[in-house]
């Protein structure tokens, strides 16, 4: 049985994915056969598609730095679980996220990749995350949005290569748990 056939547009969206993994192994250097050979697509329709391989490979990276795709990611997050879970959950989508950009950047390293603005970063994120968080707001002692920033800085901490090295030992539970529970017991005595 054949595969259904995919709309110029779905082909296009199925190569953008299936080059990213190839482009953060070999950078620029990447042929179009691998390509190819990846998408389960003939060489051809690379080009049909994108004219050159550098326009697919701009192509890709661009749609993977795009910050909309992360907060679909976390809103995609199940309400309905628990708590601690849902950050979890978030915490493991931003390691591999921050992971993710970090190997591109280093693998395309020798041009310039897409405008990023690393100082000020991009919250939109934090507009599902707070939908993601709102069944559970009472149980929280910081706004969703401090509460993103810890998740956030916990994720940068130890996805970082060579700083997460440090860290490996320490699984996304431990993490979620000092996010939420600190190192002191209730200051009323409690554990």
């Amino acid at each position: 049985m054949r595969a259904a056939r995919l709309s110029p547009g779905e082909r296009r969206a199925a190569l953008l994915d299936g080059v990213i993994p190839l482009v953060a192994a070999h950078g620029r250097d990447v042929s179009t056969r691998q390509i190819a050979e990846a998408c389960g697509v003939a060489e051809g329709t690379v080009f049909r598609a994108f004219g050159t391989k550098e326009a697919l490979i701009e192509a890709a990276i661009a749609r993977y730095f795009d910050p909309d795709h992360f907060s679909r990611a976390v809103a995609a997050v199940p309400r309905s679980l628990p708590v601690e879970q849902k950050l979890r959950v978030v915490l493991d989508l931003l390691r591999e996220r921050l992971r993710g950009v970090v190997g591109i950047l280093a693998a395309v390293r020798e041009r310039p990749g897409p405008e990023l603005d690393l100082h000020r970063g991009d919250r939109r994120w934090l507009a599902p995350l707070r939908d993601l968080l709102a069944p559970d707001t009472d149980r929280l002692t910081v706004p969703v949005d401090v509460l993103g920033q810890y998740l956030l800085l916990v994720a940068v901490a130890t996805s970082l290569p060579h700083v997460a090295e440090e860290f490996a030992a320490l699984s996304s539970d431990d993490l979620v748990r000092l996010v939420t529970h600190g190192v002191l017991g209730d200051p009323d005595g409690g554990a």
